[in-house]
């Protein structure tokens, strides 16, 4: 039989509907490809195969209408396995499409050899569906057009890839672009198909048809496989939208955040005074932060450079900052160092620069650091090393050193001034307790571990004075005083204090006592000085006594018969008489005696006694009388007799000068008593002319005074040994008249005998 060519017909709606359904699986495939570009991990892998299946999908469907399109006057069937093989060809081709383009760059080398791939896997696509053709004839392929077919699938696969690397990105491929994008897509498609399928030519053939695993397909197949491919299609675009809603609405929320966190940034930068930088070496590129611009004082619409930073830069420092940013940049190394900036309005800031080198993966790198205004710091340290040296300098005029000391850990801090009290150099040693505690003086440590141990031992404050032994054999008294510092929890943490030197002072507060010692000797020798002729008086009654009495006796033993019991009457009264004499001036003797102080258990009613008894004759001279109302068995207490003898003397001799001029009774009484929590109270009371109510205040002030030949010390002498004595002494008015002065001193228990 002669060999008949068969002569094929298109379905034009079929043809239609393959461009459409390409155009469709096109706009799919840019979809999805953003999808899978912004996909990472897991998430990646399979949009990466179900994007390969929706799309190997499309394309086969579109291949399989078409040749479904190509109609022959004889019956035709398919092979369902070759059918099966040619839509995973399709799928592998997507899978290398969406391979390429989902990358983050797609060079000319990736690109061409994924349109190869892509172009033989859409290829073999075709030519293993041809195959799976089953019909009563033999098929034949014009090799030109097959090479032509192949070569357009390459093209069409570069074009594609293209157009999908492009328009993958939903921000700039959504609406009419992406859809102009698959349109052009879905028009090149087919024309890989129409063109192989134009290298075919059909003979018929008397050959049995091998129908094993064919299936004819009707138009009914035909809608369903359109189907099945809209439905496929539609899902991976569902599937994507709702991804991409979800992601938007994720971008959005993680946006917000970023926003919110570089407001929260921006708002700490300016409140920290911290800007940000970054810079790239090897294009000069810089980017600031807002706070870096605040920082500079340049303009935000200024492109920032070297450059720029450099004429800001303080001339003094331009150099070093120069210097290390050049090494920076050659060793590509971190680097740190501060520096000053000049403003425009001259002045200046001082600010800290950090970077630290960030390699990418082309081994180029750029600075990433921040820059922080520390000129308030600056400033604040100033006034910090200011106020220390002050405080060192008040340290050193004051003699006064300060340390602290931490309970738990035992550190102890010492100020240079505690080293120089103590003849130590803070630049050879470093503080330690057992260095103080070693300088005590001997005599002192048991003391001073006491006082030192209660205090630690109650959680109390403390202070006390105490001698120190410097390294040279000198010897110091300080004054050391702390007080406590807890925590929240009310856990004793540190002891803070001061350790002073009083040496100086002490010497002055000797000589100080001894010239008060001396003053109150020439006081008291001023007073006996105005008493001499009642104290020559005084004596001179017993000794004329003593004389008439020795003239009795003589007479009453030159008798023709001595009467010795007379003569023994008179000698007793010669003794008695001396012995008031001797008595007088023993009392003399002891205000004139210079000396130190002694402190004896002393009778406060025996010094009023022995008082009276000296100044008896000056009062007799001015018609005055003594008048007493002294509590028995008054306790004795430590003072210094001679000085307790000053005080009545000068208040009952103040007592007397107050009444020597006045009308009427003339009467000075001494009273003594118990008073409350251990003391007794002493009077001296007058009915004289009373305190001048003008001077009332200020009697006891040194050199005042209403005599006209006194001093004004009296009574300040007078004030001052009270006080020393842990007393108190002060005066008031009598009614109608007269003046009482008090003297309230201290008895202690436990001196009392």
């Amino acid at each position: 039989m002669a060999s008949v060519n068969l002569m094929g017909s298109y379905n034009y709606a079929l043809v239609a509907l393959s461009v459409l359904i390409a155009i469709f699986a096109s706009y799919a495939a840019l979809d999805i490809a953003g999808r899978v570009t912004a996909a990472v991990g897991s998430t990646r892998a399979v949009w990466l195969l179900g994007g390969a299946g929706a799309m190997g999908t499309g394309i086969w469907s579109t291949h399989y209408i078409g040749m479904l399109a190509f109609i022959l006057p004889i019956p035709v069937a398919y092979h369902w396995p070759t059918v099966l093989l040619s839509l995973f060809a399709a799928i592998l081709a997507s899978l290398v499409a969406l391979g390429v383009v989902s990358r983050q760059k797609m060079g000319s080398f990736r690109a061409l050899a994924g349109s190869v791939l892509m172009g033989a896997g859409i290829a073999s696509m075709h030519y293993i569906g041809m195959a799976a053709m089953r019909l009563p004839a033999e098929c034949q392929f014009n090799s030109s057009l097959v090479v032509l077919s192949v070569v357009f699938a390459v093209l069409i696969s570069l074009a594609a890839l293209w157009i999908t690397f492009h328009f993958r990105d939903e921000k700039t491929g959504i609406g009419w672009e992406k859809l102009a994008g698959a349109v052009v897509m879905g028009a090149a498609i087919p024309v890989m198909h129409y063109t192989g399928m134009a290298a075919a030519s059909f003979t018929l053939s008397g050959k049995p048809m091998d129908l094993s695993h064919a299936v004819s397909i009707s138009t009914l197949g035909t809608a369903g496989i359109a189907a099945v491919t809209f439905i496929v299609l539609g899902l991976a675009l569902l599937t994507s939208w709702l991804d991409r809603r979800f992601a938007t609405q994720t971008l959005e929320v993680q946006e917000a955040k970023l926003r919110q966190s570089e407001a929260y940034l921006s708002e700490a930068q300016r409140l920290s005074h911290t800007g940000s930088f970054g810079w790239r070496v090897s294009t000069g590129e810089v980017i600031w932060s807002e706070e870096s611009f605040r920082i500079f004082q340049y303009d935000r619409t200024t492109i920032p450079t070297a450059e720029l930073i450099l004429q800001r830069i303080h001339p003094e420092d331009a150099a070093q900052v120069k210097q290390t940013i050049e090494l920076a940049a050659l060793a590509g190394k971190d680097f740190e160092h501060e520096y000053r900036l000049v403003m425009p309005n001259g002045s200046v800031k001082y600010v800290h620069v950090v970077a630290r080198a960030v390699s990418d993966e082309s081994g180029s790198f750029e600075f990433v650091g921040a820059v922080m205004d520390v000129t308030e710091r600056k400033r604040v340290e100033e006034k910090l090393r200011q106020s220390e040296a002050y405080l060192q300098e008040s340290q050193r005029l004051g003699h006064m050193g300060s340390w602290a000391y931490n309970v738990s850990s035992g550190a102890l801090f010492a100020s240079p001034e505690l080293f120089r009290i103590f003849g130590r150099n803070p630049d050879q040693e470093k503080p330690t307790v057992r260095m103080f505690r070693d300088s005590v003086h001997p005599d002192d440590r048991d003391y001073v571990e006491e006082m030192l141990n209660k205090a630690v031992r109650e959680k109390t404050d403390f202070g006390f004075d105490h001698r120190i032994v410097l390294p040279g054999g000198s010897i110091k008294h300080v004054y050391s005083m702390a007080h406590r510092a807890f925590d929240d929890s009310d856990t004793l943490v540190e002891y803070i204090g001061t350790v002073m030197d009083v040496t100086e002072r002490r010497r002055a507060e000797e000589a100080l006592r001894q010239a008060q010692e001396d003053l109150a000797r020439v006081n008291r020798i001023n007073m006996m000085g105005e008493l001499t002729a009642s104290l020559a008086h005084e004596v001179n009654q017993p000794i004329a006594a003593a004389v008439t009495n020795a003239n009795t006796t003589l007479r009453w033993l030159t008798r023709d018969h001595p009467d010795l019991e007379e003569a023994r009457a008179s000698v007793l009264r010669i003794v008695k008489d001396g012995t008031r004499a001797a008595e007088i001036i023993k009392r003399m003797r002891l205000l004139f005696k210079k000396g130190p102080q002694q402190r004896e258990l002393v009778d406060i009613n025996d010094v009023v006694r022995e008082m009276i008894v000296l100044l008896r004759g000056e009062a007799t001279r001015y018609s005055i009388t003594f008048r007493t109302e002294l509590a028995p068995e008054l306790p004795r207490f430590m003072a210094d007799r001679v000085q307790l003898q000053q005080v009545l003397m000068n208040l009952m001799l103040n007592g007397i000068e107050a009444m020597k001029d006045v009308d009427g009774n003339r009467a000075l009484t001494i009273k003594s008593q118990q008073a409350e929590d251990d003391h007794v109270l002493i009077s001296v009371s007058d009915t004289g002319v009373g305190l001048p109510a003008q001077f009332a205040d200020q009697i006891f002030n040194a050199f005042f005074t209403t005599k006209d030949q006194g001093t004004g010390m009296g009574l300040s002498i007078s004030r001052s040994i009270v006080e020393a004595h842990g007393g108190r002494l002060w005066a008031d008015n009598n009614s109608p008249r007269g003046a009482s002065f008090y003297v309230n001193l201290p008895t202690k228990a436990g001196v009392h005998v």
